[in-house]
Order: C-alpha cells, then sequence, then structure tokens
C-alpha cells in the first residue's frame, strides 16, 4: 500500500470524506472494467500488469472531486476525469474513457488530431499497477463551464502517459510479465495474488448402490462360507 503522507487529522478527515464516497459495488465496478480493457487491448501487451485497488490514492482521488477541480491538481498519481449533468454511471464512465482507443495509434503513439487520448492510454498504461477514485456533486467545477454536474476522478500508480514511452509493448500477451507474476487473463498477476489451480482430472470413488457392501467387505462375505464348508470336510 501507498503511503499517503498526511498527517493524522487531515487523513481523519480523508477517511471521513471516503464514507460518503463511492459504494462498495462501485468500486469493484471500476476496477473490474479497468482490467477488463487492459486484458482486450488490440493488439495485445506484452505485459500488461493486473491493476488492484489502493485507498491512498483513493483519498486522494476523493479530495481532488471534492474541490470540483478539472485539471491533474499535483499530488501523486495521474488523474482521469469523467464529468456528467446526470446520474454518475462508473461503468459508463470507464467506458468512455477506453473509448478513446479509436483516436489512438499505438504504433505512431499518436492520437488523431482535435482529439483526446490521454485517458485511454492511462487506463492500458501497462506498467501502473494501482488504482483509486473519488467521486462527487459539484455546483460548479473549475476548468470547465459545466455546473451542477457529478465528478469522477480516478487517480493511478505509477502514473502514466510519459512522452518517452508507449502505454504498452505490442506482442505475445504476457511474453514478457515480471519475474514473480503469473499470466491470468491476458494480464501479469503477482503469484501470492493469483487465483489458486485446480486439478483437472479428479479422482472419485462412488460410494456402492442399494447398500451392496464395499468390495473388501463382499469379498470377505464371499469367502466365509467357503471357509467354514472346508472346515468341515476336513
Amino acid at each position: 500500500m501507498l503511503s499517503s503522507g498526511l498527517p493524522p487529522v487531515l487523513l481523519m478527515l480523508s477517511v471521513l470524506e471516503l464514507s460518503w464516497s463511492l459504494s462498495d459495488e462501485e468500486k469493484k465496478i471500476i476496477l473490474d472494467e479497468h482490467n477488463k480493457y487492459r486484458s482486450q487491448v488490440s493488439p495485445p501487451a506484452k505485459a500488461m500488469m493486473k491493476m488492484i485497488w489502493d485507498t491512498d490514492l483513493e483519498v486522494a482521488a476523493q479530495i481532488h472531486a471534492k474541490n470540483c477541480i478539472w485539471g491533474q491538481n499535483g499530488g501523486r498519481g495521474r488523474a482521469n476525469l469523467f464529468a456528467t449533468a446526470s446520474a454518475l454511471d462508473v461503468k459508463l464512465a470507464i467506458e468512455e474513457w477506453n473509448r478513446e482507443w479509436k483516436f489512438y495509434n499505438l504504433k505512431t503513439s499518436e492520437c488523431d488530431p482535435r482529439q483526446t487520448c490521454d485517458n485511454y492510454t492511462q487506463v492500458v498504461w501497462a506498467e501502473t499497477t494501482r488504482v483509486g477514485c473519488g467521486k462527487s456533486s459539484c455546483k460548479k467545477i473549475d476548468g470547465i463551464k459545466t455546473e451542477n454536474a457529478q465528478l469522477l476522478v480516478c487517480k493511478y500508480y505509477p502514473p502514466g502517459n510519459r512522452k518517452d514511452k508507449l502505454p504498452y509493448m505490442e506482442g505475445p500477451s504476457c511474453e514478457r510479465c515480471p519475474t514473480g507474476t503469473v499470466c491470468e487473463n491476458n494480464l501479469c498477476v503477482s503469484a501470492r495474488d493469483a487465483k489458486p489451480k485446480t486439478n483437472s482430472v479428479k479422482t472419485r470413488v462412488d460410494p456402492p448402490k442399494d447398500g451392496a457392501p464395499r468390495t473388501c467387505l463382499g469379498l470377505s462375505l464371499f469367502l466365509l462360507p467357503s471357509a467354514i464348508l472346508l472346515g468341515l470336510l476336513l
């Protein structure tokens, strides 16, 4: 977990703010949607890390959202922003960010003129492993003209969108996953977080049907009369 570095009083206030922020269901949707789109990148990625939720980033994102600011606003991690005048649908928000892939060229690392691709490239930035988000209802958002809107802020670490790098390396899925990770649904997952594998071949012993004796007991019952008869003959 990242260290927030916040003084105890501010940290307590931040935790209280989280209590009226995103629900657990919304957090799960946000995380699942990120990992879904990361696992489905086209062309595929050689080493796409699976994201996990980070509460320190969540605190930072919630403070950012509460301040109703449209911009990066400093701090650790990069921010993706989504505003809507209607009820906030977090699944739709991540879908909108991912939809920017249509304007992005991975080979040239260029976005179509007059379009935005930064949200998409952050969603699929291969080295980013953590995400935390917050939301707020804003009468006015500093930086855009939208009023009376719901604002969603997601922060990422390590941050993406470096000008000297591509979002990910194109190639066979998981071909270059880091040491200590395993491939799971086209994503590189820490070995300790990977789902345990079950054996495909199972050995099963069916119980005897209709009260029939087990094999060993049946053999004993079969041999017992023969032994008695042999004793009588002798």
